[in-house]
């Protein structure tokens, strides 16, 4: 997304804008924001912007990779999984960025961001395919990924929808039990 090298103040920059837009974000309609907004709210000028980004889009597509990066580093400490394990680090994860999750639900961006998780299922395959007791055949994984993904995803914005109205607890017991219901027969 970002059309920059790796050099310290690219990089800065880069942070500078996407800080930018998650802070006018909270102020305003995602729609409503223009790239020049965003570069002023970071003190750069527009042609920054473009020589790091293509679009408004391209800044919150490096925030969700960033996001996406921590998962897969959460995901890789976890030993022993299971879908309740898995079920506790993604809770877990979003709880601690709800007010993120929030907003990007309420700009109706969340198809963006599972978009983004999404291109990251490989990895986290990868990550986690000697930590199951069960594993599923490779020509069946990549199904496997986006069903589990999917699911755990709809249950998080079902949650925000609700406003939050059930707890850690309850979300968690409901991805055991939804794993017990696909398994058992």
């Amino acid at each position: 997304m970002s059309l920059s090298s790796n050099n310290p103040s690219a990089i800065r920059s880069q942070e500078w804008l996407m800080e930018a837009l998650l802070s006018l974000m909270e102020e305003k309609p995602y729609d409503k924001i223009t790239i020049k907004e965003i570069a002023e709210k970071a003190d750069l000028d527009r042609s920054t912007f473009y020589r790091h980004f293509h679009s408004k889009e391209a800044v919150l597509e490096r925030y969700f990779d960033q996001l996406a990066q921590e998962y897969l580093r959460r995901l890789a400490a976890g030993e022993n999984m299971d879908m309740g394990k898995v079920a506790k680090i993604f809770i877990t994860f979003w709880i601690e960025g709800i007010e993120f999750a929030r907003l990007i639900r309420k700009n109706e961006l969340d198809g963006l961001l599972l978009k983004t998780f999404n291109k990251h299922l490989p990895s986290i395959h990868r990550l986690t395919e000697d930590k199951f007791a069960y594993t599923i055949s490779e020509e069946n994984m990549e199904f496997a990924l986006a069903f589990n993904a999917g699911g755990m995803w709809n249950i998080l914005m079902k949650w925000i929808d609700s406003d939050f109205e059930h707890s850690y607890d309850d979300l968690v017991k409901a991805f055991e039990e939804i794993s017990r219901f696909n398994y058992y027969r």
